[in-house]
């Protein structure tokens, strides 16, 4: 009887470490493979897909921070993510983009805007935003966008077509997930490429 009840309250204690952790992940299983998430302060932190090692060595929390997984803490936000995969709107899925710039706040939530089974250039991204010689600096930060596949800069490509790199995983990566979006991509001379035309014209 006493050890059972010393496990509901090691169970109780570890449970309330999980809800006061300042950074808490879980793992999701998607069309593309298992993707795994962090979350400080009820929003969405970091994603990427690779190892669970590799994420936890890429989510670089401030000292004394260390991640805690807590997968059925985190389920719903699991459902929400794994929406953006389908083709579902998520219900609810605040994002944490505090620590990022101005300019790079501007840049992932023009990108944010690009609608499923679409792609906008570099250059179309810097002109919406009001920065139409900033292309390369628009690169820059998608190559640093914490949250690639719910900020969607598998969307963006170069302005000839070939897709150019992929925060999320490689270019492999983006044409498999750009694929499922039903855009065609072609592979020519060990290049992925899309059809032009595809910047419309930018109405704000």
């Amino acid at each position: 009887m006493a050890s059972s009840k010393w496990l509901v309250k090691r169970g109780n204690k570890m449970l309330q470490q999980k809800q006061n952790a300042t950074i808490t992940y879980t793992g999701v299983e998607t069309p593309i493979g298992l993707v795994f998430a962090a979350f400080s302060r009820g929003a969405l932190y970091r994603i990427s897909s690779g190892t669970e090692t590799e994420f936890l060595q890429n989510i670089s929390p401030t000292a004394g921070e260390v991640p805690i997984r807590a997968d059925s803490i985190l389920n719903d936000y699991a459902r929400q993510i794994l929406a953006v995969f389908t083709g579902d709107t998520p219900a609810h899925l605040p994002l944490y983009l505090e620590t990022l710039t101005p300019f790079q706040q501007k840049v992932l939530n023009m990108t944010a805007k690009i609608p499923r089974g679409q792609v906008r250039s570099y250059g179309w991204i810097a002109q919406a935003i009001g920065s139409p010689n900033a292309h390369r600096a628009v690169g820059t930060a998608l190559a640093q966008n914490p949250l690639p596949f719910v900020i969607p800069c598998h969307r963006v490509v170069r302005a000839d077509g070939q897709l150019g790199s992929y925060s999320g995983g490689g270019t492999a990566v983006k044409a498999r997930l750009l694929t499922l979006e039903e855009v065609p991509v072609a592979q020519a001379a060990g290049k992925f490429m899309v059809p032009k035309p595809f910047d419309p014209i930018y109405q704000p």
